[in-house]
């Protein structure tokens, strides 16, 4: 059990940071002994547990250790810093030391020492000069800038604090964010933008396209950053453009049916412009004409049924809902109507998004919201895999946004080739395969179809992601699971005689996969593996069992 001590203004965002790292945890208490404890406060008492994390950009003094000599470089600036070999961003203040002990983090460049661990009075004391709950706020609510977005930041710090609390000899369980028999879940999502180029004439959008199609094919094939093939066709969809407008040849932005083909069943969630010819407004109160769509939910009324039918979810593309209430209700309302269901989730059109939208996202009844992510950029903007609560809701879930197809290959954006796109995806994906949690791709339905004709990539990306035995999930069913996960509560988890002694109780709901519990320990035959042995045990339900040690 871990035993939490900060300041009252940092509680919410402990208690989300262990939904997180799914862990036995509760606010220290004086009476009670606990093997691990983790503070942030200037000032401790002496305590007899096995391991303590003392966290901070301030002198502590630690009635539980020697005096510690401090070099205090504090710096307000975020700095990288580096933890067996991996490096991640500090966003708040840092405190460097004099050496003391045994080094664990160092700043990258200079290499000074940020962390440490020393031995204390039988105590294994880790000293770290940053504020772990500060960072995970920063994460949860600002986000990342674009120049860190690759590092999942968060899981990084999770990663870290599991380690050194098995590497002191602690036994450590845990639910992690990953469903039983995969490596990680991915969700498949596509923000429709357009239903259709003949909604489009003589307007912006049209003329953008004959742009791109003509001149900016040719000067991709002189960059290099396509292939003749492609050009081609993007000539041809301009020749046949007049036949499309006079609906003799199919709408090439027309691709729902291709989605279904391409996706075999997976299941993907579609989010929905409510109302055509509504731009809506920016952070500052400004209309931008081109943000209005020229259609909505009513002329795509069968097609929306099909997806339903064929396991697809159906979403808001939001307009206004991110920071009005009432217009978010009435966004929603236009939505549930058509897909008879009132549990629906968001994501906004271009990605708008303040600090209070998550409450006001949760007020208009969002089941959960899916905005939090990059336009111009892929990779973590709140440093994490996994579906999260924001700061200011008591109930709705962020499902983050981590690829964006806009973001991979615009110009003005990453603009990478595919075979660029592919080796950073890849890397997310290996990410995903050592962190858990989610992985969300929004492929925008219009991307399959020229000017853009991104459709192989995407049927390479889908191949690569079968490949790696996870969880096709819609967001509603993503949310769900990490709901269940979310409402388990460890009752029991003390170390008694050698034995752990774990009771799981109050899971909200038996759908989707399993969950598994796992269990790892320092015990002698892992003395060098650097996470110890562990176990697994799936279950579905409550669980009290006790388990012998020597058994892991």
């Amino acid at each position: 059990m871990i035993g939490v001590i900060c300041g009252k203004h940092d509680e919410e965002i402990v208690k989300e940071f262990f939904e997180l790292f799914k862990t036995p945890w509760e606010f220290y208490e004086n009476a009670r002994i606990y093997e691990v404890i983790l503070t942030t406060v200037n000032t401790i008492e002496d305590t007899k547990a096995k391991c303590i994390f003392v966290f901070g950009s301030e002198k502590k003094e630690l009635g539980c250790a020697t005096n510690i000599n401090i070099d205090i470089r504090s710096n307000s600036k975020e700095r990288m810093v580096t933890f067996r070999g991996k490096y991640f961003p500090v966003y708040g203040r840092l405190l460097t030391f004099d050496e003391k002990g045994t080094e664990i983090i160092k700043t990258r460049g200079q290499e000074e020492t940020v962390g440490f661990k020393i031995i204390a009075q039988g105590n294994v004391v880790y000293r770290i000069g940053y504020d772990l709950f500060q960072e995970i706020h920063f994460l949860l609510s600002y986000g990342q800038p674009v120049e860190y977005s690759h590092i999942p930041t968060l899981e990084m710090h999770i990663a870290m604090l599991r380690s050194l609390i098995i590497e002191a000899g602690i036994p450590l369980v845990e639910i992690p964010p990953v469903p039983a028999g995969y490596n990680f879940i991915v969700c498949l999502t596509h923000d429709v933008d357009f239903i259709g180029i003949r909604k489009h004439k003589f307007d912006h959008t049209m003329w953008g396209f004959i742009y791109r199609a003509l001149v900016g094919s040719c000067l991709h094939i002189i960059q290099q950053r396509t292939g003749w093939r492609k050009l081609l066709k993007n000539w041809k969809a301009v020749l046949l453009l007049p036949l499309v407008y006079l609906r003799i040849v199919k709408d090439f932005w027309d691709e729902f049916d291709r989605y279904l083909e391409i996706e075999k069943n997976l299941g993907s969630t579609f989010f929905i412009i409510p109302f055509k010819n509504r731009a809506g407004k920016d952070i500052s109160g400004t209309e931008h004409k081109r943000r209005a769509a020229r259609y909505d939910i009513n002329d795509i009324k069968t097609k929306i049924q099909h997806l339903v039918a064929r396991r697809c979810e159906i979403g808001l593309h939001g307009i206004d809902a991110w920071y009005d209430t009432q217009k978010g209700s009435e966004e929603s309302a236009q939505i549930c109507k058509e897909v008879g269901n009132s549990d629906i989730g968001v994501r906004m059109h271009w990605l708008y998004f303040c600090d209070r939208s998550p409450q006001l996202l949760e007020e208009a009844g969002f089941f959960y919201d899916s905005t939090f992510g990059y336009n111009d950029t892929v990779g973590y903007r709140g440093g994490t895999t996994q579906v999260f609560r924001p700061l200011g809701a008591k109930r709705l879930l962020e499902l983050p946004l981590h690829i964006q197809d806009t973001a991979l290959f615009y110009s003005g954006r990453m603009a990478l080739t595919e075979k660029e796109a592919f080796e950073l995806v890849n890397t997310l994906i290996k990410n995903s395969k050592e962190y858990g949690g989610i992985l969300t791709i929004n492929w925008h339905t219009r991307s399959l179809s020229p000017e853009r004709l991104w459709d192989g990539f995407y049927m390479n990306l889908l191949d690569k992601l079968r490949a790696q035995n996870v969880w096709f999930g819609t967001a509603q069913q993503v949310v769900t699971w990490f709901n269940k996960r979310r409402s388990v509560s460890f009752e029991d988890a003390s170390i008694i005689d050698n034995k752990i002694h774990i009771k799981l109780s109050d899971i909200n709901d038996a759908s989707g996969p399993d969950l598994f519990l796992k269990i790892h320990h320092q015990g002698p035959r892992s003395s060098n593996k650097e996470d110890g042995e562990h176990l697994e045990i799936t279950f579905s339900d409550n669980m009290d069992m006790v388990i012998p040690l020597q058994h892991i």
